[in-house]
């Protein structure tokens, strides 16, 4: 029995891309300790509404931004990895200085918008989130590269590079300038705490910056043409419908909760999600290295590897979300009460929100497969199906039984999802995504 244990360790280590979740992993492990430490400090230090308006307003940057860079994040995933296999430096260069570029004037253009839509109509702005709008509008430019950076970063592979600056030096940063503000006595409103991560993300951005620029090869001196940039600035575009919808996927409760339900409320369920960071990341840490995967079997031309990373990546994800997911409520009690004695109220909420993470594991990373096959289209139907559903069981159910509503609402968006996913990737591409958790999968070197 151990020798099999042993013998199947071996083979998963064998594998690049389990070994990059592997890495992965392990660091978002430690930020979801880092991250849950954070937001129990800012629930403990700032007043309900407050903590509420801020946790509202980072949802939406988190959707937001995906606008800000233009697709590029996960146009990275497609490019990189193929034109590193097939040594196209040149096109390589290229690429990323228009990437750079893009993104900078994109997420310009967003906070100029922003700023402006403060300025001109300020009166559709509930008065307490004015100010943190705009001090988030200003930080546009700034989360926007970081958040290429780090898409950069996954598409050569470099999975910590691509995690530890934005997931725990970050938190790490905003909780010295919490400590900080604290002994000078200033007032830990919302304001205060989205400047302070602003401020943050300045250095972290500074920090991946230099370490990437240190990282990459020696490239020759682009030599793309009009063409091919107007290729990959079109390819990247056309991601950002279907990667912003996936990414509003994730959120969509939190937001929806924000016009429903007063923020003090909001905060609550808020707690319980971020309660189960341990399986959200899990997830997270196969999707980032399951698209640089995906696309260096598409550049060989390889379907029956390509098959076999998808269910062992499924395969995988699925199990270790279970576990994750079930010692998260074993300790699920005492985890909300170190929020605050009001959190623990969320219980039934951690509850289904973990049975909804079990659900979506059973898919794995069937978003990234669409990114890199070029898929927009169809990426877009299944998340805009899901969303829908989502805002649909929400309106019903969230009046009639409040968070907890909201909570039950996603995993029957979940379930629905599954089915969605499974049935239209297959017909489309021919690849089955669903967990086959007793099937014996062939390794890959």
């Amino acid at each position: 029995m151990i020798g099999r244990i042993l013998r199947k360790a071996r083979e998963a280590l064998g594998d690049p891309g389990l070994r990059g979740a592997l890495v992965s992993i392990s660091v978002r492990i430690a930020a979801a300790f880092v991250g849950l430490a954070l937001q129990i400090l800012l629930a403990r230090l700032m007043a309900l509404q407050d903590y509420g308006v801020y946790v509202i307003l980072w949802t939406w940057v988190s959707v937001v931004g995906q606008v800000g860079v233009l697709g590029f994040y996960d146009s990275a995933a497609r490019f990189i990895p193929r034109y590193g296999r097939r040594e196209k430096h040149a096109h390589l260069a290229g690429y990323l200085a228009l990437g750079f570029r893009a993104v900078i004037i994109g997420s310009g253009l967003l906070a100029v918008a922003a700023l402006a839509f403060l300025l001109l109509l300020p009166g559709l702005v509930d008065p307490a989130f004015l100010l943190p709008i705009g001090v988030l509008a200003l930080g546009f430019p700034v989360l926007s590269l970081e958040t290429y950076l780090t898409g950069v970063a996954r598409g050569f592979g470099w999975y910590a590079l691509s995690t530890v600056p934005g997931f725990i030096l970050r938190p790490v940063l905003i909780m010295l300038g919490v400590g900080i503000a604290q002994f000078a006595s200033i007032t830990l409103d919302a304001v205060t705490v989205l400047a302070l991560v602003v401020l943050a993300s300045v250095l972290v951005l500074l920090v991946q910056a230099l370490l990437l620029r240190a990282r990459l090869p020696k490239a020759p001196r682009p030599t793309t043409s009009p063409e091919r940039r107007r290729f990959w600035l079109l390819a990247s575009v056309l991601m950002m419908p279907a990667m912003t919808a996936e990414e509003l996927f994730v959120w969509i409760d939190v937001l929806i909760l924000g016009f429903l339900v007063p923020p003090d409320q909001a905060s609550l369920y808020f707690a319980a999600q971020r309660s189960l960071s341990l399986a959200a990341f899990v997830q997270y840490g196969f999707m980032l290295v399951a698209a640089r995967g995906f696309s260096l079997s598409l550049a060989s031309a390889d379907r029956a590897g390509l098959q076999s990373r998808i269910t062992r990546s499924t395969n995988a994800t699925f199990w270790l979300t279970i576990p994750s997911v079930a010692i998260t409520l074993l300790a699920g009690y005492p985890l909300l009460h170190l929020f605050g004695d009001a959190f623990v109220a969320a219980y039934p909420c951690l509850v289904l929100l973990g049975f909804a993470y079990v659900i979506r594991a059973a898919t794995g990373q069937a978003a990234e497969l669409l990114v890199v096959q070029g898929r927009y289209r169809l990426s877009l139907l299944i998340v805009s199906i899901s969303v829908a559903t989502c805002v649909l069981a929400m309106l019903v159910l969230v009046p009639l039984w409040g968070i907890t509503g909201a909570a039950a609402a996603m995993v029957l968006v979940q379930l629905i999802r599954l089915v969605v996913v499974t049935a239209l990737v297959h017909r489309h591409t021919g690849y089955w995504v669903l967990a086959r958790p007793f099937t014996r999968v062939a390794g890959q070197g």
